[in-house]
C-alpha cells in the first residue's frame, strides 16, 4: 500500500487526478477472525481513496496476502470503474484474485499492470496460469515489474515484456537526527512475525551476540505477545508492535543497524531503501529481491538466509 500511496502522491503533485480503489477493513472481532487474529491499522480514509469491501488474509509466499473476494466488492469495483472516465487504469498484483485478475478488462483507453511478486513456488502461479491467466495479462497494454526478482517471477509463468520500474521511496529534506553514537549497538527489525521474514533466525542471532556486545534490539509490526513463545530471555529486546509512520521512520533513523533476516519470497526491499533514506545501513539475507537494491560490501552486509551464526558474526 505504500508503494500505491507514494504512486498517487506524485501524480496528483504532476497535475494528474487520481483514484484508487482498495478493500477497507474496519477494526473488531470480525477483522481480526479474517486476519489471523491481526487487528487493522485504523486511519482515515481520504478522499482519493475508494473503499471496496474487506479483504481476507490468505497464506502465500511464506507471509500472509490480504485479498478482496466477495462479489460485492467486485461488483462495486466493476460499477464504478465503467461509471468513469478513466484514461488510465493502473491494476497492482494484476493476476491476483478477484480485483486484479477483473481488473484487466477495465474499461480504459489504457490498462498497465505492475507485478510486486518473487515467488518459485509454481503452486498458485501454475493454476493462475492453468485457468488462463496468460489470456487474461493480454488485455494489458504495459506491464511493470518492481524488481529483476518479480520480472523472473511475471515472465516464468506467463511470460510477456515488462519494463522494471523499482519502488520508491520518499528522502526527506532533512533526515531525522540520529542520536549520539554510544556504546550500546542499537539494532532495528521492521516487518512481521510471519514465516518468511526470519524473525527465529534473527533472535537466535541476537541471543549469542549479547553474550559478547552490549547491544539492544527493536522490533517494530511485532508485539510482545506474540514475541515470548519465540524466545527464553528478552533481555536487550524491545516489541514495539504495529507503529505509524512516523515513528517507525525515527526508529530507522535511531538505529545503528536495520536487520532483515528474511528467508525467501521477497521481491523488493521496501524497508531496506527506507534504512537508506533514513541514513542507516544494514545486514540482511542474501536473496534475489534484497540484491535488486542493497550492494554487499557498499552500504550493506548481505548473509546467507537462514544462518544465524552468519548473522551474528
Amino acid at each position: 500500500m505504500r508503494h500505491v500511496e507514494g504512486l498517487r502522491s506524485a501524480l496528483s503533485e504532476a497535475g494528474h487526478d487520481v483514484q484508487v480503489f482498495a478493500p477497507c477493513d474496519p477494526p473488531g472481532r470480525k477483522s481480526r477472525w479474517a486476519h489471523r487474529g491481526a487487528e487493522p491499522q485504523v486511519r482515515e480514509i481520504p478522499e482519493w481513496l475508494t473503499p471496496i469491501g474487506g479483504s481476507i488474509g490468505f497464506p502465500a509466499n511464506g507471509a500472509v496476502s490480504n485479498l478482496m473476494v466477495t462479489a460485492s466488492g467486485l461488483t462495486m469495483l466493476r460499477r464504478e470503474l465503467a461509471a468513469r472516465d478513466f484514461d488510465i487504469v493502473h491494476v497492482h498484483e494484476p493476476i491476483a484474485p478477484t480485483t486484479g485478475w477483473d481488473a484487466c478488462s477495465a474499461p480504459a483507453k489504457a490498462r498497465v499492470g505492475t507485478f510486486h511478486a518473487f515467488a518459485e513456488n509454481s503452486f498458485s502461479n501454475g493454476f493462475a496460469k492453468a485457468v488462463g491467466g496468460s489470456a487474461r495479462l493480454n488485455h494489458l497494454h504495459a506491464r511493470i515489474a518492481v524488481s529483476h526478482a518479480a520480472e523472473w517471477t511475471a515472465k516464468r509463468f506467463y511470460g510477456g515484456r515488462y519494463t522494471i520500474i523499482p519502488n520508491g521511496t520518499e528522502v526527506p529534506d532533512t533526515r531525522p537526527a540520529k542520536p549520539p553514537v554510544g556504546d550500546k549497538l542499537k539494532l532495528l527489525f521492521v516487518g512481521q512475525a510471519v514465516e518468511r521474514k526470519g524473525l527465529p533466525v534473527l533472535l537466535r542471532a541476537f541471543e549469542a551476540l549479547r553474550e559478547h556486545t552490549d547491544a539492544q534490539l527493536t522490533l517494530v509490526g511485532v508485539d510482545t505477545e506474540t514475541l515470548m513463545p519465540l524466545i527464553n530471555d528478552s533481555t536487550g529486546i524491545r516489541a514495539l508492535g504495529k507503529v505509524d509512520d512516523a515513528r517507525k521512520l525515527q526508529e530507522l533513523a535511531d538505529a545503528d543497524l536495520l536487520v532483515a533476516p528474511s528467508l525467501r519470497g521477497e521481491s523488493f526491499g521496501m524497508v531496506l531503501t527506507e534504512a537508506f533514506a533514513a541514513g542507516t545501513p544494514v545486514v540482511a539475507s542474501d536473496i534475489a529481491g534484497y540484491r535488486d537494491v542493497a550492494t554487499d560490501g557498499v552500504d550493506s552486509v548481505l548473509v546467507p538466509p537462514g544462518d544465524a551464526e552468519a548473522l551474528a558474526f
